[in-house]
């Protein structure tokens, strides 16, 4: 399976899933679909052959 990315969008006053796969020669294939719930849009990028991962905030480290 190919590697793909779960990241947040706006939605509302909330956020939404998707799921994109980025190819080698830089093509983006991202999901159609946002979705309310994370391991809908896992699931969904199962379904569609890629292996979810998701892209987490990075820590903010006291000064």
């Amino acid at each position: 399976m190919k590697n793909c990315e779960i990241f947040h969008v706006p939605y509302k006053s909330s956020f939404r899933w998707k799921w994109r796969y980025t190819a080698p020669d830089g093509r983006v294939s991202e999901s159609k679909r946002e979705y309310q719930l994370f391991y809908e849009c896992v699931s969904a990028a199962r379904e569609s052959g890629y292996e979810p991962h998701a892209i987490l905030p990075a820590k903010e480290t006291a000064a």
